[in-house]
């Protein structure tokens, strides 16, 4: 054909040289003509792209924007990657992290094959749009979903695909050809058996924790050894006496944490490729569940209500009266619950979940103390039970990927899931520090530490009982609230051939008038705050006999009372933990040259770096924040509203 076409074109240029008429050309036969390629006509529109999103179009590789979409088009998410797929009838497809889906058309309509990852499948509501809607099949590595107008669920991994009919109908056609027809509420499962091989799991007592459990046979609970803690089986009771206890599947990161007051019954544990499922029926108190990424993880917490873990993450639970409340410290979380749709709680967001009925998902709140993301924060408290770290807003939708961890190494993670708000809640320890890092994508986008402590005994400045001895030396006293003066105590030596004692303090260059004299039996005395102002002062102490002769001379001591920066650290005077009343007089002293704040408003200093202002506690909390020499402490009294 090429030879063909070479000929053509060089009788053609020798025609145009005056070479004569050309050739009449050969008249190609049907099959080898070239077929016009059609407009190309997209099949559906990309958009909502959120964290890690790409495109594979004709080989090349590019990130996704909100566009129209070819067949032959791949779609891959990142571990907080997510973007939605609209198509004709308003049908929405929404894709899940960390899976690759491809468009495809069949002589029926578009087909998306889904290698790996979740997708959720609805159609929006508006009235008379069946007409030019898509028919939409699934297709999996395990078999095809025929899709229609349902709506539903399909979660694909490297050994089955999980399907769950939220509306409608569907088919199921498996590898083998096999058709079956789904309604809504229904599951099922193309793909590999689904029986995992059980494991056992271990009791980890931690070295404050003691625990008791009933075996399946037995009428009464025994104390467990937290040296030999036994084996437990199905059927077992635990229940937490103090501290803290860890339930470990063998082989397993996923941890499951009892605390103080909780009783949990033992159900069977399966690990396999990808996936690990625990059964226990928590019938009171609460646990903490830390589950790995890069596997499924199903707690089974009471019949019929199943908490999953897609991405790993932790999560808390507590049983109440009528259910759990449910909260997704980090990594989105399911519940799914017989006969109830599943309900998604985000990560970062709670739930409170009744044994009957829906659960109902509750937005994220920040606490009264915020800490923003920035290295080497201080936190003095008395009792502060939790604390918000929050970074700066990034462009665009989808979660942040946050680590909390113990160490500046991270080494020690306790905290390593997505959350869709930009803040994270954690615990506060009594002391301790915390580490975070804040992941866009694969980008680092905010960290942070700090470090808890109980707050620092303050130091009353206009109470110091600053020590000025007899000697040679001078003694020099710094203080800070030039108002007040603090105390000064003088000391001296004992004579033993002394009754009393005579004590007479001068200013420097006006030794005709005492500031202030006392004649004493003790080796020492005290002169009250706001006596000795700035200034140089002579003291002398005469040692008098019981008739109060001179039994020798007073000798001359030097001091010096200097104003300066003797506050090194916040000094508050007021309010004081417990303090009752909501609006309150706080007043302290600073640092000179700091900056602080209280509740979150700037607060005037002094020229001697005082403050004494009106607050009003927020949550039973005064929160001074305070500025000094490059570093940033928070300083936190509890308070209690009448």
């Amino acid at each position: 054909m090429n030879c063909a076409r070479s000929l053509l074109l060089g009788c053609a240029l020798l025609a145009l040289a005056g070479c004569g008429d050309p050739p009449r050309p050969p008249v190609a036969p049907p099959d080898a003509a070239v077929p016009v390629a059609p407009k190309k006509k997209s099949v559906g529109q990309l958009e909502s792209p959120a964290g890690t999103v790409t495109l594979e179009r004709e080989g090349k590789t590019r990130p996704a924007t909100a566009e129209p979409l070819f067949g032959g088009d791949v779609i891959e998410t990142g571990e907080d990657g997510s973007a939605e797929l609209r198509f004709s009838g308003d049908r929405v497809v929404e894709l899940g992290p960390e899976g690759r889906f491809e468009l495809d058309l069949d002589g029926n309509g578009v087909m998306l094959n889904v290698t790996r990852g979740l997708v959720l499948t609805r159609v929006k509501a508006s009235a008379g749009n069946e007409e030019g809607d898509v028919l939409l099949t699934i297709s999996t590595p395990f078999g095809l979903t025929r899709i229609g107008r349902a709506e539903l669920s399909v979660k694909v991994d490297d050994s089955a695909a999980d399907v769950d009919v939220l509306l409608g109908e569907i088919e199921l056609v498996a590898k083998t050809g096999e058709v079956t027809k789904l309604g809504a509420g229904k599951k099922a499962v193309l793909g590999a058996a689904r029986e995992l091989p059980e494991i056992t799991l271990s009791i980890v007592i931690a070295s404050t924790g003691k625990a008791e459990v009933k075996a399946a046979n037995a009428k009464a609970f025994v104390a467990i050894s937290a040296k030999k803690p036994p084996a437990l089986n199905a059927g077992d009771v635990v229940r937490v006496k103090e501290g803290r206890v860890s339930l470990a599947p063998a082989g397993s990161q996923t941890r499951l944490a009892l605390l103080k007051g909780a009783e949990v019954a033992i159900g069977e544990t399966r690990k396999g490729p990808g996936r690990e499922a625990t059964a226990l029926d928590v019938r009171k108190g609460e646990l903490e569940v830390s589950a790995p990424r890069g596997q499924t993880t199903r707690v089974a917490v009471a019949a019929g209500v199943t908490l999953v873990s897609d991405l790993g993450g932790q999560y808390f639970l507590r049983r109440t009266g009528s259910g759990f409340d449910v909260d997704a410290l980090a990594g989105d979380l399911t519940i799914e619950r017989e006969g109830e749709a599943p309900t998604v709680v985000p990560g970062g967001q709670s739930a409170s979940v009744p044994l009957k009925g829906a659960a109902a998902v509750k937005a994220a709140t920040r606490e009264g103390v915020v800490l923003p993301s920035r290295t080497g924060l201080r936190v003095f408290h008395t009792g502060l039970r939790q604390v918000s770290v929050t970074w700066e807003q990034a462009e665009g939708t989808g979660g942040y990927r946050v680590q909390l961890a113990q160490d500046p190494a991270f080494e020690n993670v306790v905290r390593d899931g997505v959350v869709h708000d930009s803040f994270l809640t954690v615990p506060v320890p009594a002391r301790g520090s915390w580490y975070w890092r804040v992941f866009k994508g694969e980008v680092e986008h905010a960290k942070g530490s700090a470090s808890f402590a109980p707050e620092p005994r303050s130091a009353d400045l206009s109470r110091l009982k600053n020590v000025v001895p007899e000697g040679a030396e001078t003694t020099t006293i710094f203080f800070q609230d030039k108002e007040k003066p603090p105390v000064v105590n003088f000391t001296w030596g004992k004579d033993d051939a002394a009754a009393k004692y005579a004590v007479k303090v001068y200013r420097e260059g006006e030794l005709s008038t005492p500031v202030a004299e006392r004649t004493l039996a003790e080796n020492q005395f005290a002169l009250p705050e706001n006596t000795l102002l700035e200034g140089k002062y002579l003291w002398s102490v005469t040692p008098l006999d019981a008739k109060g002769a001179e039994l020798k001379g007073g000798r001359m001591n030097k001091l010096h009372m200097v104003f300066d920066n003797a506050v090194s650290a916040l000094s508050i005077k007021s309010p004081r933990n417990g303090e009752v009343g909501r609006t309150l007089n706080a007043v302290g002293i600073a640092p000179v040259g700091s900056r602080l704040f209280i509740n979150g408003k700037a607060v005037p200093l002094d020229a001697q770096a005082r403050f004494d202002t009106q607050v009003t506690s927020v949550g039973g909390r005064v929160v001074f924040r305070l500025l000094h020499d490059g570093a940033e402490s928070y300083t936190v009294r509890t308070v209690k509203p009448r």
